[in-house]
């Protein structure tokens, strides 16, 4: 019996399709599972600190990226750009770079894995950038009550560097911290305060903040009767104190004063102007360190020794 091709092609025509479809599909699923690996070509672009540029241009970066085809097709919102941001402490004009797999900014959910990278290291090229080393002022206060007193006052670290365009750190000899207010209550404090930037412009400083600790310790004030006056060195010849002895008022953290005494003080008279019958004294009072102290009276005279009675000459025989 003949047979029509024709009939045999057509016959049951929509179960082949159907066949034909899902054997399609099939390969396609299969395929889709098989690992592939891909080249894309992404852009390097470099962020410099503020008030510094980059030389470079632009760098185009090929990787080359392995994974199932399926999550390789997810790689249509893929960016386009590796970012890399010049640290702020950095001071010299060429800064390496060595990219690494997590450089490459793969979508979240996307498993897929970083084959190669070319080129993996990078020179960057940026304008030149001075640095300095300048002292930390802090700026503490007490709040409200002035029988406190603050002692010990550190900074941790005393000093911070500055880092930016040459001319943008000409005449910085220091930077301030953020006013804080201490409570007046005796006992130690301890804060992490930063540094103030405003003034800086386009510089940076490093690091942002430190900290400040010391001591609120109550104020006690003290009358010392009866110190002995010294003179400095030159300028009395001829001259002596018309008061060797005054009264030395002290005011300080209460510790320190309880300790003091009289041995703990020196008051020194240092001449005003030219020795004559107007000339006199003013004192001044060297107290230990967190003590401040004065003289009452806060001068003196100055007056001249009597001269010595004179000889008499024994009379003789003549």
């Amino acid at each position: 019996m003949p047979v029509n091709l024709g009939q045999l092609i057509t016959r049951n025509w929509p179960i082949k399709l159907a066949a034909l479809f899902f054997a399609l599909m099939l390969y396609v699923a299969v395929a889709a599972q098989q690992p592939i690996t891909q080249e894309f070509s992404l852009r390097l672009v470099v962020d410099a600190p503020p008030g510094r540029s980059v030389k470079t241009p632009p760098t185009e970066v090929s990787v080359l990226l392995s994974g199932r085809g399926g999550e390789l097709l997810k790689l249509r919102t893929l960016t386009r750009v590796i970012g890399k941001t010049v640290p702020d402490t950095f001071s010299g004009s060429l800064w390496h770079i060595r990219l690494q797999s997590a450089d490459v900014p793969i979508p979240k959910g996307v498993d897929v894995q970083v084959a190669d990278m070319s080129p993996r290291d990078i020179d960057v090229l940026l304008d030149s950038a001075a640095r300095r080393e300048v002292r930390v002022v802090a700026r503490v206060t007490l709040a409200g009550d002035s029988s406190f007193v603050i002692q010990g006052l550190t900074v941790r670290p005393p000093t911070a560097r500055l880092v930016g365009p040459p001319k943008s750190l000409t005449g910085l000899d220091s930077v301030t911290t953020a006013p804080i207010s201490i409570a007046a209550a005796s006992g130690p404090f301890f804060r992490t305060v930063p540094i103030e930037t405003g003034i800086l412009g386009v510089a940076r400083v490093v690091p942002t903040e430190v900290q400040i600790s010391g001591e609120v310790a109550a104020v006690l004030q003290r009358s010392f009767p009866g110190v002995a006056v010294t003179t400095a060195a030159s300028g009395f010849a001829g001259f002596t104190l018309a008061t060797e002895r005054v009264v030395v008022e002290v005011s300080g953290p209460d510790t320190r004063v309880q300790a003091l005494t009289r041995d703990s003080l020196r008051v020194v008279a240092h001449l005003v102007g030219h020795a004559g019958p107007d000339a006199y004294a003013r004192l001044k009072v060297a107290a230990p360190p967190g003590i401040t102290a004065r003289a009452v009276p806060d001068s003196v005279g100055l007056k001249r020794p009597p001269p010595p009675p004179p000889t008499r000459r024994k009379g003789g025989r003549g």
